[in-house]
């Protein structure tokens, strides 16, 4: 299958509206990935318009933990589809359903998606989706040897300086990882953050920090608080207990702002590398 100047050679993923196939450009011979429409959601104007968002937020914003989407386009049939970059690695998501992840990784990981959702803020885009699934952890290293991470799929984002129809609160985002604001229809900055505080939750426990039926998890997300990190892993330090702690306020207003995530996980990073070898013997 060929779609504009590119030639499809392989599946890579399936999406509830898309896929997404392994490509090459056959005039340069660069491999990237096709994000493709599904043939029934064509000529669906919503739709198509939210692919093509993602687009248009890549454009706003170059940041290295970031996904580059190069192209939106249409084929000669009329199928909407996306070019983006090629990323080698695995999915957060895969990775952590094998086993825990040693506390300094979930640190420098963590710190690499607040860095990239710092960005989007900047330029007045809320993620919403913030997820382990919406993470891939790169073959490349990072700073201190760690894998470099890359937020994907702008699907449910949110343009913040673009007025907001009153009568749409239409719910958008991941149950299990949704700030109490997000249930009522109107997500903001810091929703991100209250997702990145459940990301690094599930990451440190091994579990999301609630469970239940859609009206069980919105009642929970909005007026129940959940456990604290370190009475369920040991290794825990307070610094990181209290960050998670606060980035699941329900008040948006007592969140931190995501620079200042970012800035505390680095910190606490650095401060971990550089900490003096325990004695032996």
């Amino acid at each position: 299958m060929q779609l504009g100047s590119y030639e499809v050679t392989a599946p890579l993923a399936r999406g509830g509206t898309s896929s997404v196939f392994l490509a090459k450009h056959i005039g340069t011979g660069e491999d990237v990935a096709l994000k493709v429409l599904d043939p029934i959601f064509a000529d669906k104007c919503e739709v198509v318009d939210r692919l093509f968002l993602e687009r248009t937020i890549s454009q706003r914003v170059q940041h290295a933990s970031l996904l580059d989407v190069k192209l939106a386009d249409r084929s000669v049939t009329g199928m909407p589809y996306l070019v983006m970059e090629l990323l080698e690695g695995e999915n957060l998501g895969a990775l952590a359903d094998r086993g825990k992840i040693e506390l300094d990784a979930i640190i420098a990981i963590g710190a690499q998606i607040a860095g990239a959702l710092g960005a989007l803020h900047a330029v007045n885009v809320a993620h919403c989706d913030v997820k382990a699934d919406n993470i891939i952890v790169t073959y490349q290293q990072s700073y201190g040897g760690f894998p470099r991470v890359k937020v994907i799929d702008y699907g449910v984002a949110t343009l913040l300086d673009q007025p907001r129809n009153e009568d749409d609160a239409s719910i958008a985002g991941t149950p299990s990882m949704m700030a109490p604001e997000q249930w009522r229809g109107g997500p903001v900055a810091k929703s991100d953050v209250y997702g990145l505080g459940c990301l690094l939750f599930e990451l440190i426990t091994g579990d999301t920090p609630f469970h239940g039926t859609l009206p069980q998890l919105m009642q929970a997300h909005s007026e129940q608080l959940p456990e604290r990190v370190a009475t369920l892993r040991s290794d825990v330090p307070d610094a990181l207990d209290r960050l998670v702690a606060r980035a699941l306020s329900k008040d948006p207003a007592f969140r931190p702002t995501m620079i200042e995530v970012e800035s505390e996980l680095t910190r606490l990073m650095l401060s971990r590398m550089n900490a003096p070898a325990a004695a032996v013997g």
